[in-house]
């Protein structure tokens, strides 16, 4: 709500940067990429933001990821273990799917009834299964 991201070293009791824009929303979800040069928030205005996590820590303008309808809810969202995919669930029970390197939705898939889908997982060993759970109370895997 302060529309800043405070980046932290593990071993340092104190932020070692400040990304402040009045623009920014809440991100109640952060990950690295898996390649560790990227950083991405869901933000809570319907988008997910990419940070650049080296040196400077950048927000990247160009590369955000749109589409989907999350604001109110802490929807998570995951890269697939080679970080070419982005996934992440919806306010509406929607499952949607990026590529991460052109920013561009490839599908959007109904996947939960009565709620949202509050959170979206690829499996580490099996690139081509993911896993929704929503506020309806089912777990499903999606191949």
């Amino acid at each position: 709500d302060d529309k800043k991201v405070l980046v932290w070293e593990w071993d340092i009791g104190v932020p070692i940067k400040y990304i402040s824009d009045p623009t920014m929303h809440s991100m109640p979800c952060l990950k690295l990429h898996p390649a560790q040069q990227f950083f991405c928030g869901q933000s809570l205005d319907n988008q997910i933001v990419v940070f650049q996590a080296q040196n400077r820590f950048s927000m990247q303008r160009k590369k955000r990821f749109t589409g989907h309808q999350v604001a109110g809810y802490a929807c998570e969202f995951n890269f697939s273990p080679d970080g070419k995919f982005l996934v992440s669930g919806d306010g509406n029970g929607k499952l949607c799917f990026w590529d991460f390197k052109k920013s561009r939705m490839l599908q959007k898939y109904k996947a939960h009834d009565n709620g949202p889908a509050i959170a979206a997982v690829w499996h580490p060993w099996s690139p081509s299964v993911v896993f929704t759970c929503g506020w309806d109370g089912v777990i499903k895997m999606w191949e």
